[in-house]
């Protein structure tokens, strides 16, 4: 359903229901020129994200506006109204978020170059004269934007952070100042920007989480934590939502990009679900968790928290034990984070001491040997998901972890024997995940007690991958030989001078592997 659709749903429905919700339509100076009113974006919205594209046609819808003198129509604002202080009102912006901070710092570089009109923007609609609340100003934008919005406001722009509000408050100036149209008359075509509002009470019966989110499931969808953020903090009040966003989801956000974000909350369901949750159905899966619990939010938040920084821990090899650390630098350099689930369990099990850490250990170790395995052997790992899932599930366990683990592994655990004849066979420099410098650095800390950094070692090709002419008239079949053997282990070792010695022959290379500090390395010198 286009949104605009579902615009007049509602608006219809309000007419139904009059002392629930309001909607109708309204000029935007109506509405932003209200008096002691603060335009509240909750913290459970997203930061502001408008790019320079949404700006410039926003700024085009202007001066066609002021060229063609029509109305012209920008969209919805819903929101839920509380009373605040010094008889203020304030609106929560449910939907539109986006478009009236964009409005604002329209507003804001026409002010700062229509010294005519100044005074009156400013204070008709862009701050609150006789209201002490968020330093008089009308918006009051989500933290991340806060400071860089207050320095535009105040005329200081002098934030040097990366800042959207910052950039498309400068390209509006840009565009304002280079307009073939006087700044005065872009101001009063701003009259003619209409809107439809949508109005919550606090008490309604209506839900805003409800709208919310059939709102957004009509135009670019939302993240999975951008919906769980909302689902879990929308329902509080406003400073029960500030109080829970600084105490746990702003510092949840700041261990996560956007994508491993949406992939912890999906490996977090698994582990409290004990089923397997698709990308496309985390947030669904996450309400059903949510009220089947019957949680409440700030223990929700509380649990995820404290799950997240399980997670951060395996994603940065960061835990309280060098061991355990250690097989998880393994696991990361073979990309497979399905395993993150059972490994976030341990973790808490430790936690809570039902398990001690040399158990945890030992679990993760037999993971971490199974799933190189898989890889050496080129054996199919896609059913690590569900067997992930199983393993989740203690009830099935009967507290003998150990002992369900390795059930589980029996029947496709690849052998000693299988694993050897893979590994002088098969071609590992070309597999993914960087099989071959992850073979070669297990087999040097296994041969040596040597602390090595192996951050910046590089797999060697003893003989190179692009043979000269000393190396053809050394080794008889010399590009069949490369051609079966190159990429195999008996062909590989690990150094710090890949470039250096690149193509070089044997001879030239001896020199660089007696000096290495690898083991292997040396070796190779005295073949």
């Amino acid at each position: 359903m286009p949104k605009k659709v579902l615009y007049k749903k509602l608006f219809s429905a309000s007419l139904e229901r009059k002392n629930r919700m309001k909607a109708d339509s309204v000029r935007l100076f109506e509405f932003l020129g209200s008096s002691k009113t603060i335009f509240e974006i909750p913290v459970f919205q997203r930061n502001y994200e408008w790019g320079k594209e949404q700006c410039e046609q926003l700024f085009n819808d202007l001066i066609n506006v002021a060229q063609n003198n029509i109305d012209h129509f920008i969209g919805a604002i819903v929101y839920v109204t509380e009373t605040g202080n010094q008889m203020s009102r304030i609106y929560r912006i449910i939907d539109g978020q986006q478009r009236l901070t964009s409005l604002t710092l329209l507003l804001k570089a026409l002010a700062d170059t229509d010294k005519q009109n100044k005074a009156e923007i400013e204070e008709q609609y862009l701050t609150n004269k006789y209201l002490n609340d968020n330093n008089h100003l009308k918006l009051k934008p989500v933290e991340h934007d806060y400071e860089a919005f207050n320095s535009v406001m105040n005329g200081t722009v002098a934030f040097k952070k990366p800042s959207k509000v910052i950039e498309n408050y400068m390209l509006f100036k840009r565009l304002v100042k280079n307009s073939n149209i006087e700044s005065a008359k872009l101001y009063e075509a701003m009259n003619h920007f209409n809107m439809v509002y949508i109005e919550l009470s606090s008490n309604s019966e209506e839900n805003p989480q409800v709208i919310f989110e059939s709102l957004n499931s009509t135009g670019v969808s939302l993240l999975p934590s951008d919906l769980v953020r909302n689902f879990l903090l929308m329902k509080l009040d406003s400073q029960k939502q500030s109080e829970l966003y600084k105490k746990y989801w702003i510092k949840i956000e700041q261990m996560f990009v956007t994508s491993v974000f949406a992939e912890f909350i999906r490996h977090y369901l698994v582990v409290k679900t004990h089923t397997s949750v698709k990308k496309n159905e985390v947030y669904e899966s996450y309400k059903e968790y949510f009220n089947t619990s019957r949680l409440d939010s700030e223990d929700a938040l509380a649990d995820l928290f404290k799950f997240a920084g399980y997670y951060n821990q395996l994603l940065h090899c960061q835990s309280d034990d060098d061991q355990f650390n250690k097989t998880m630098e393994h696991i990361n350099m073979m990309d497979s984070r399905v395993l993150f689930p059972y490994l976030m369990l341990l973790m808490e099990l430790v936690s809570l001491d039902v398990i001690k850490q040399e158990k945890a250990n030992k679990l993760a170790h037999i993971l971490e040997g199974y799933l190189f395995r898989l890889k050496v052997c080129q054996m199919p790992t896609n059913g690590l998901n569900k067997m992930v899932v199983s393993l989740c599930d203690l009830s099935k366990s009967d507290g003998k972890l150990e002992n369900r683990l390795l059930r589980l592994l029996k029947a496709k655990f690849p052998d000693d024997r299988k694993v050897a004849d893979s590994l002088m066979k098969v071609d590992i420099y070309h597999q993914r995940n960087h099989l071959a410098k992850l073979v070669l650095t297990v087999l040097e800390e296994n041969r040596t007690k040597e602390t090595i950094n192996f951050d910046d070692a590089q797999v060697e090709h003893i003989m190179p991958q692009r043979l000269n002419a000393e190396w053809r008239l050394q080794v008889p079949n010399a590009e069949r030989v490369k051609e079966q053997y190159g990429g195999t282990i008996g062909n590989l070792t690990l150094t710090k001078y890949n470039q250096e010695m690149s193509n070089k022959s044997y001879s030239e290379k001896i020199e660089f592997y007696n000096n290495s500090n690898i083991s292997l390395t040396r070796e190779v010198a005295t073949m």
